[in-house]
C-alpha cells in the first residue's frame, strides 16, 4: 500500500462513517500509514487504540491502522464499530481543519 503523508490527505479520500451504506474502504485508507513505524512500535501503536488516547492526526491514523490489523488477524468486521466511526470522524475533522500534527 502506498503511504500518504498527513499533509497530502484529502477529505474526499477519507471514508465517511456517516455515509449511507458505509463499506470497508476504511481498511484501505488505514493502510496509507505504517502505524507501527509512525508510533514507534507495535506496543506504542496498540496503546493508541485506547479511547481518548490518540490526539494528533498521526496518532489517530495509527490507531485506525492498528484496528485494521487487529480485524485482519481476528477475522472480525468492524464496519459497525463505534470506535472506528469515532476515529474516522476525528481524522476527517483534523484534515478539514488542516491540523496535520
Amino acid at each position: 500500500m502506498k503511504e500518504t503523508p498527513n499533509s497530502a490527505l484529502k477529505i474526499d479520500k477519507i471514508p465517511d462513517p456517516d455515509r449511507q451504506g458505509c463499506d470497508c474502504s476504511w481498511v484501505k485508507f488505514a493502510h496509507t500509514i505504517n502505524g507501527y513505524e509512525a508510533a514507534g512500535g507495535f506496543a506504542e501503536c496498540a496503546e493508541l487504540v485506547e479511547p481518548g488516547r490518540a490526539k494528533t492526526l498521526t496518532e489517530l491514523r495509527c490507531a485506525l491502522f492498528f484496528m485494521s490489523r487487529a480485524d485482519r488477524h481476528s477475522g472480525t468486521d468492524s464496519t459497525d464499530c463505534q470506535e472506528l466511526h469515532t476515529l474516522l470522524r476525528k481524522i476527517r475533522a483534523k484534515v478539514q481543519a488542516r491540523e496535520f500534527d
